[in-house]
C-alpha cells in the first residue's frame, strides 16, 4: 500500500492516533480544542470501556470509539463516522444516553440479589445530580439536504428553550464537525479548534504539516500517523479496516445504485400507466363532447327543416355556428 500517513476516518486509524494511552496527550489537546472551555480545561483523561451492555437481558449493546471521562466526572465520547445514516442523529442521542444512563444506581432494588448489593456500595442513595456529557462526532461528509450553510462546519447542539432560545440544559453537547467543509472555510489560525481541524484536513489528503503548525502536539500526531514506522501487525490491522471500510462503501453504492434503477423504472412505469389513464380520461370527455355536439346539431337541422329561425334554434339547443 503506497501511503505515507494513515487515514485517521479508518477505524484502525482513528483509533491509534486517539484510543490508545500513549497517544492520550494528543486526545486531551483536541478535546480541550473542540469544547472550547477555557474556565475548565481537560487535565487528564481515564478510559472507559468502549462497550455498553444493557443493564438487563434484552438491552441492546453499544460500541464507541473512544470513551473516557475526567477527574470531575465529565464524560466524552468521541465517534468517526464516513458516511451518513438515516437514523445519525439517533444514533448520537442513544450514546449520549447511555453516558447518562450509567450513572444512575445499577440494578433493581427489588430484587434481593442487588438489594443485597447497594446495601454494600455508597452512597446508598442517588439525588439524581448528573456530570456533563459530550458526544463528539467527526463526520467523513456533510449534513444532507442543506441543514447548514456550506461555510458552517462546526455545529455545538445543546437543549434549548424555544421561545426565549436560552439554554434550557448545559450538561449534554453534541458536536458534530463536518469535515469536507474545512479545507474551504475561512479558518482562524489562532483558534485551536480551526488549527486542529485544518491538521486532521491535511493529514487525512496526506498532506504535510505546514510551517504554521508547527507544534509538538501536531509533530507527534504525524509521527504516530506514519505508515512507515508501523509494525507488521500494524499495518495488516490497517489493511483490514481499509478492506473492512471499503466493503462498507461498497455496500451503500450498490444499494444507493440499484435504488435509484428500481425507483427510475417504477417511476417509468407509473408515468406509462397515469398516460394511459389520461389518455382513456381525456379521450372519454371529448367522445363524450362530441357527441353532445353532433347531437344538437342533429336537433337543429330538424328544428331548421320545420321553419323556426336561427336563433330561436341557438338558444333551444346552445349551437353558435348554425352553417355547420
Amino acid at each position: 500500500m503506497e501511503t505515507r500517513y494513515i487515514n485517521p476516518f479508518i477505524d484502525f486509524g482513528f483509533k491509534k492516533l486517539f484510543g490508545t494511552e500513549a497517544n492520550k496527550d494528543i486526545l486531551i489537546s483536541f478535546l480541550n480544542a473542540v469544547i472550547e472551555d477555557t474556565a475548565d480545561p481537560i487535565l487528564d483523561l481515564f478510559p472507559k470501556n468502549v462497550e455498553q451492555i444493557g443493564e438487563f437481558n434484552g438491552d441492546r449493546t453499544c460500541y464507541f470509539d473512544v470513551y473516557c471521562q475526567t477527574a470531575n466526572g465529565r464524560r466524552f465520547i468521541v465517534e468517526m463516522q464516513n458516511s451518513w445514516e438515516v437514523f445519525f442523529k439517533d444514533r448520537t442521542l442513544y450514546y449520549a444516553a447511555r453516558a447518562i444512563q450509567e450513572q444512575g444506581i445499577k440494578g433493581d432494588p427489588t430484587k434481593r440479589e442487588n438489594a443485597e448489593i447497594l446495601e454494600k456500595s455508597k452512597p446508598k442513595k442517588w439525588n439524581y445530580r448528573l456530570n456533563e456529557v459530550y458526544v463528539i462526532a467527526l463526520m467523513n461528509f456533510n449534513f444532507p439536504k442543506k441543514e447548514y450553510k456550506p461555510e458552517d462546519y462546526y455545529h455545538r447542539i445543546m437543549l434549548t428553550d424555544l421561545n426565549d432560545h436560552h439554554v434550557f440544559y448545559d450538561k449534554l453537547t453534541l458536536i458534530y464537525l463536518e469535515m469536507p467543509k474545512v479545507g474551504a472555510a475561512k479558518l482562524d489560525m489562532n483558534r485551536p479548534l480551526d488549527r486542529w481541524l485544518k491538521v486532521l484536513y491535511l493529514l487525512w489528503g496526506e498532506e504535510d504539516c505546514p510551517p504554521e503548525l508547527d507544534e509538538p502536539i501536531f509533530k507527534k500526531l504525524y509521527r504516530e500517523a506514519e505508515y512507515a514506522c508501523f509494525n507488521e501487525d500494524q499495518r495488516l490491522n490497517y489493511m483490514r479496516s481499509w478492506k473492512k471500510e471499503l466493503d462498507t462503501y461498497n455496500r451503500i453504492e450498490s444499494g444507493r445504485i440499484l435504488g435509484y434503477e428500481e425507483g427510475h423504472e417504477e417511476g417509468l412505469e407509473k408515468g406509462r400507466e397515469e398516460g394511459l389513464e389520461k389518455g382513456r380520461e381525456e379521450g372519454l370527455e371529448k367522445g363524450i363532447a362530441e357527441g353532445e355536439k353532433n347531437k344538437a346539431l342533429e336537433i337543429a337541422r330538424n328544428m331548421k327543416a320545420l321553419g323556426l329561425d336561427d336563433e330561436t334554434i341557438m338558444k333551444a339547443t346552445g349551437l353558435v355556428d348554425m352553417n355547420r
